[in-house]
């Protein structure tokens, strides 16, 4: 059984709001036998990259079995800026990220959430990673997957039509990324 743990994006997070939408396509389009767990992160509305990253460890640590990560936005970098941090749980398959901000790019430069300097090497044994961006993201530059890119050669990046930073209809291209991530 593989689980997904979904890190959703910075804000509020209910009805209408943050993640929301994608979270209910995701719930729709995954099959049954898969788990997704989607915690609420602390404090989502003034996040701080400590609370988040040690909320992020702490639930990948209680799961047992394969592992994808899928993160939203701010989920997507706290994704990648944990695993460079405390390494790759053995039971990680791959990780999906979804209009992830780069937060060392320019008018984005926030130290707290960055990536550090040699994530690069850090996540070089991260080999499925897939980084998807709407091309009608709002929020997000196109560049930031580029920039992941640079660092982590190893990622594939599919820019997805229509779709803006909310996401709400990206659900089937999320499921889509899961699925090239564990062969189902």
């Amino acid at each position: 059984m593989t689980t997904v743990l979904f890190i959703h994006s910075a804000g509020p997070q209910g009805p209408g709001e943050g993640s929301y939408a994608l979270l209910a396509g995701l719930r729709a389009a995954l099959p049954s036998d898969v788990t997704l767990i989607a915690p609420l992160m602390p404090t989502p509305d003034a996040p701080e990259a400590e609370p988040w990253l040690l909320a992020l460890k702490a639930e990948m640590e209680a799961i047992e079995g394969d592992l994808v990560l899928v993160g939203h936005s701010l989920g997507g970098s706290t994704i990648l800026q944990g695993l460079a941090r405390f390494g790759l749980p053995e039971h990680l398959l791959g990780v999906v990220t979804l209009a992830a901000p780069f937060w060392s790019a320019e008018d984005w430069s926030v130290e707290e959430f960055a990536l550090p300097a040699d994530a690069g090497t850090r996540l070089q044994a991260l080999s499925k990673l897939v980084i998807l961006q709407g091309d009608s993201d709002e929020v997000v530059g196109k560049n930031h997957p580029g920039l992941y890119k640079a660092l982590l050669p190893q990622a594939s990046v599919t820019v997805l039509p229509r779709v803006d930073h909310e996401a709400a209809s990206a659900g089937p291209d999320v499921v889509a990324a899961i699925r090239s991530i564990t062969g189902a």
